[in-house]
């Protein structure tokens, strides 16, 4: 008997994206004190997050977790999303590394993602 499936909506379907995130525009350059502003909200969307794989990296006197997931998120009409903005969910930051349009249909967007930190994949 096979096994049941651990998540029953496909992720291309409209009842996957039933996560809301905030992406974030990059820090700009304080032209006064030449230091940098803190990110700004952009866009809210709705998401679907799918966790890619986990991994533990020992460095020098410390483990880090780096966590990486996709985010499908519908495509952004006159927003350009770049690979150097920031996503929020919940109280978890990622940053991206790769955006991907499906079959170049400007339907969604993926966003590929990594969580870096002490308290990567944690809720």
């Amino acid at each position: 008997m096979p096994l049941r499936r651990m998540i029953t909506t496909d992720p291309n379907s409209i009842g996957a994206i039933n996560r809301q995130i905030t992406v974030f525009a990059p820090g700009t350059r304080n032209v006064t004190d030449g230091g940098t502003l803190p990110p700004s909200p952009l866009f809210t969307s709705w998401a679907s997050i799918r966790t890619l794989r986990g991994d533990e990296l020992d460095r020098a006197q410390q483990i880090a977790q780096d966590v990486q997931h996709c985010l499908r998120i519908p495509y952004q009409w006159g927003v350009p999303v770049t690979g150097d903005m920031l996503v929020g969910f919940e109280k978890r930051t990622f940053q991206i590394r790769y955006i991907a349009d499906p079959d170049e249909m400007h339907t969604w967007l993926d966003l590929y993602c990594a969580e870096v930190g002490q308290n990567a994949g944690g809720s």
